[in-house]
């Protein structure tokens, strides 16, 4: 099984301590290793080999952190602009043998129960040689708008829904048979182009062309990348096919899409230490200060994130999280040094 490692990102919601150069997924953050290391190493039991599609910009460090890892066998795709996840996982298909399974996985997530993950990845496997396209739908914690939906029953997808609002994600939630969609999905390289090609045939065309130039050259020229219709895999061909199944899953997972779900992630898993700030009539269990250039003080405040990095500081209040979007486009438009 060849694990396609899709390593897009911009670090949007994790500015300032991510930025285009640097983006969430390569930060050292857990005891010393990236979400981008963890994923290699969490999926190199199952896998023989992998493929790592990469902004161009960041294919030195990527290659560098994944042989840091311990990956021998890397194949690097740089693409020099993104076109979403349907050109990148196309790609991929293109550069393989059609029988090859591909696992296909963000490098941003975080999953807190290996063993129970390796099942739901065993079971999706198994579920992809059979012919089907095979996604990962975790059972929701909670009414998240953020996520897209799947409805199931048993392996059987019935629909899949976008982002919903906070009353309709209140209703799957108690409804019991809406699972989050992962990102996280398994299928045979020929059946994978087979259904772009029927539900997606401009990106099964330009994909192919750039694949070539690709193959041949090891590079894949701006204009090739450009000519590629820009959709994300589910627009494309999940929300289509009638050959996908899903595969439920209580695993422990994030897609550590923001502050409080860092701060979270490092206090319950990776034993994040605060002892560098100074908290006075403050609580350090429930604020966390990342970066350690400088001394930090928080005093009488409860309940932030405080962000220290060289170029900016930000202090957020927690569950305000989602903000970080406006915050990094007003810098955009006004500090775009900063990015």
């Amino acid at each position: 099984m060849l694990h396609v490692l899709l390593c897009g990102g911009s670090g949007t919601r994790l500015w300032p301590l991510s930025n285009k150069q640097t983006p969430k997924q390569l930060l050292p953050l857990f005891d010393g290793q990236s979400l981008l290391q963890l994923t290699w190493i969490r999926n190199n039991n199952f896998c023989d080999s992998v493929m790592a599609v990469v902004n161009e910009q960041q294919a030195d460090m990527v290659n560098s952190q994944l042989q840091e890892a311990g990956a021998i066998d890397i194949q690097m795709m740089a693409e020099p602009v993104g076109r979403n996840t349907a050109a990148a996982i196309a790609l991929a298909a293109f550069s393989t043998d059609p029988e090859t399974l591909l696992l296909i996985t963000p490098a941003d997530h975080l999953i807190g129960t290996p063993d129970l993950y390796a099942e739901t990845i065993q079971k999706a496997a198994s579920l992809a040689a059979e012919g089907h396209l095979v996604t990962i739908g975790l059972q929701p914690a909670y009414p998240e708008t953020g996520y897209g939906y799947i409805q199931y029953a048993g392996y059987d997808v019935v629909r899949f829904t976008e982002k919903p609002n906070a009353v309709t994600a209140e209703a799957m939630l108690q409804s019991g048979d809406y699972l989050w969609n992962s990102g996280i999905f398994c299928g045979k390289a020929g059946v994978l182009l087979q259904q772009l090609l029927e539900y997606a045939p401009e990106i099964y065309a330009s994909a192919a062309e750039a694949a070539a130039i690709w193959k041949e050259t090891g590079v894949i020229p701006l204009a090739a990348m450009n000519a590629i219709p820009s959709d994300s895999i589910d627009y494309a061909v999940l929300e289509k096919s009638d050959i996908v199944k899903v595969v439920p899953s209580a695993m422990q997972w994030s897609d550590v899409g923001g502050y409080e779900a860092l701060a979270e992630a490092l206090a319950s898993h990776y034993r994040y230490s605060n002892n560098q700030a100074v908290f006075i009539e403050s609580d350090p269990v429930n604020s966390m200060v990342i970066g350690k250039d400088k001394l930090v003080a928080l005093v009488g405040v409860e309940n932030v994130v405080v962000v220290n990095t060289p170029e900016a500081l930000l202090i957020l209040q927690k569950g305000k999280g989602q903000e970080v979007k406006q915050l990094h486009q007003w810098v955009k438009e006004n500090r775009p040094e900063l990015l």
